[in-house]
């Protein structure tokens, strides 16, 4: 799916677009697409109890599952393959987000070369305290050509 198709998505729930690029962490995070362009992306996500610590926090696993989620879907587009899969991140946890919140995700491409994407994402709460904070490098997979076998 291209960024223009993407970008008619604006304001409405991932889940709604279906195919290939809800998986099955995306469908259960849920986030709603706010915007996206050729390097930049925001999602919000509201905060389940499911996802929380004893004390109502945001759990760490599920902020990394965040940032993962949208950095990922960011760098796999434009085009019409899955091209980029995750070699390493690295991520901060600095502050709160409680049940029933919402928090943004904010996916920046910092760059994109023929072999590896860095990326970098940005948790940030109701108030715009940031949440967590982390970087990525994605493995830029070959992509199959039209009408070849793989196998």
């Amino acid at each position: 799916m291209e960024i223009a198709e993407l970008k008619t998505f604006e304001g409405q729930y991932l889940s709604a677009i279906g195919g290939r690029i809800i998986n099955p962490v995306t469908a259960w995070l849920n986030p709603r697409l706010i915007f996206i362009d050729d390097s930049r992306m925001e999602c919000e996500f509201v905060i389940r109890p499911e996802m929380a610590d004893p004390l109502g926090i945001l759990h760490g696993s599920i902020r990394a599952a965040m940032l993962c989620d949208t950095l990922g879907i960011l760098a796999n587009h434009p085009g019409t393959e899955v091209s980029a899969i995750t070699t390493g991140m690295t991520i901060d946890f600095i502050g709160k987000a409680f049940v029933g919140e919402k928090v943004r995700v904010v996916a920046e491409i910092i760059n994109k070369g023929s072999s590896l994407v860095y990326m970098s994402g940005t948790i940030l709460n109701e108030k715009s305290r940031i949440v967590a904070q982390g970087s990525t490098r994605l493995f830029v997979l070959e992509r199959a050509k039209s009408g070849t076998d793989e196998s």
